[in-house]
């Protein structure tokens, strides 16, 4: 089971209740059953014997009642609750003691909270309520969401077929364009903070943690604590690397850049062991070419990427929108972010084939260089294993091997170079035969 637990940590742990008991009659349940046959009562955990006891399961917050423990994290714990009355499915979301202690980190939560509510958009998570516990620990209660985040699924499959990529990060930029009408810069997009819900037509996204949100027009204490707002540094723009105070929207579009090389590659596009390491290539470097790591991609899609992640803020596109926009026209597809992020995954992955965007040969071969840290896989099989479909992702045609340049057979080569050498000593005609002859 997965839900939008505590994004800010980048993992989660499942617990798998065995079982769950009426409060009122005593019953126990199968794990799925949520309301007591007899009485109507929500049904809650039980744990395992030897467990440490945990007293939110049973507890009352707001008009939810928590049923069950189902993710933990370094900043809280996350639960399933349910409305008694209208059976209403909830996630809440619960700091835990040592955090409060924190008070950067307790007005982020708020900050969370009081951003993503004055959001109404599909693809960004819905937040329902914020409030203390008795013994006054902070929970916020949002959307339950079934699913798994993008960097579970490209850490699981590797890089993703370019349908799957382009209508999921178009999603995310229709979004952010949203967020971004208010003034609100989410300033820490990754793909641990995009969770992809199943539906119909493929995936739906729901961006989570605007904890770190820079209002442009400040309504409480500004969050600029290091340790708070820097998160996973893979993705930050320059000027966060460098702490300036200049973030914009193009922020947000630098990440869905570096998210989009990683979608295709399944290279992060700033890799190193450090965070100082990571900061300074962001500042300094550009990630490898993306023909040399992938291919099979449109050669447009390189000056896309090598745009949305300008070292300079000036060189970059101005909106989200703009980065996918330009991303769906190198693969020839017609139509933009908008049109593809509400269009099933199967209509753009047969817009692309038709467009030839999804089986274009090659960039000219270079030698390939062998970076360990570059990416999360590295060698030939791990290579193989990350092109392979990932679960859901449509089949197009098989991507046709690299057609190579006839190349001249080395001896006939020497000879080409012996004929040239003795262009003094020969006449044109000569040169020329000689040249025909070797070709």
């Amino acid at each position: 089971m997965h839900i939008s637990s505590t994004p800010r940590e980048g993992r989660r742990a499942s617990i798998a209740a065995v079982s769950r008991r009426c409060p009122a009659c005593g019953t126990e349940f199968p794990d799925e059953v949520a309301f007591c046959g007899h009485d109507g009562n929500v049904t809650v955990q039980v744990q395992a014997p030897g467990e440490e006891p945990d007293p939110r399961l049973g507890e009352q917050l707001g008009i939810y009642i928590v049923a069950a423990h189902v993710a933990d994290g370094a900043m809280g714990a996350v639960y399933e609750a349910r409305n008694a009355e209208t059976r209403e499915r909830v996630a809440i979301k619960v700091l835990h003691a040592d955090v409060e202690e924190d008070e950067i980190a307790v007005e982020r939560f708020k900050r969370e909270y009081e951003t993503a509510d004055m959001f109404d958009h599909p693809h960004i998570v819905k937040v329902i309520d914020f409030g203390e516990t008795s013994d006054r620990q902070h929970y916020m209660t949002m959307e339950y969401l079934e699913g798994l985040e993008l960097g579970e699924l490209v850490r699981r499959h590797g890089a993703q077929s370019p349908a799957r990529t382009l209508r999921v990060l178009s999603q995310v930029a229709v979004a952010l364009d949203y967020a971004h009408e208010f003034g609100v810069i989410h300033r820490d997009l990754k793909p641990d903070n995009i969770f992809l819900c199943k539906a119909e037509g493929g995936d739906d996204v729901r961006i989570l943690d605007f904890g770190s949100v820079k209002l442009q027009v400040e309504t409480g204490p500004k969050l600029t604590a290091f340790g708070t707002t820097l998160g996973s540094p893979y993705y930050m723009s320059p000027e966060q690397a460098k702490g300036l105070p200049d973030v914009d929207t193009r922020t947000d579009g630098f990440a869905v850049g570096a998210i989009l090389y990683e979608m295709l590659t399944g290279k992060i596009a700033f890799e190193a062991p450090t965070v100082a390491e990571i900061l300074m290539k962001i500042v300094r470097q550009m990630p490898p070419p993306i023909h040399q790591v992938k291919d099979g991609l449109p050669p447009g899609i390189h000056a896309v990427i090598e745009k949305a992640i300008a070292k300079k803020k000036e060189e970059r596109f101005d909106t989200s929108v703009a980065v996918m926009d330009a991303a769906l026209e190198a693969f020839g597809v017609q139509g933009g972010a908008e049109h593809w992020a509400a269009r099933p995954q199967d209509e753009l992955s047969a817009a692309i084939a038709q467009a030839g965007g999804g089986a274009v040969a090659a960039a000219p071969a270079e030698p390939r260089a062998s970076s360990p840290g570059l990416g999360l896989q590295t060698g030939d099989s791990a290579i193989e294993e990350a092109l392979l479909p990932a679960p859901g992702a449509s089949v197009g045609a098989p991507t046709a091997p690299p057609v190579m340049a006839a190349a001249t057979p080395p001896a006939n080569r020497t000879m080409l170079y012996l004929a040239i050498a003795g262009v003094a000593f020969v006449t044109l005609g000569c040169v020329a035969g000689a040249v025909l002859y070797a070709l």
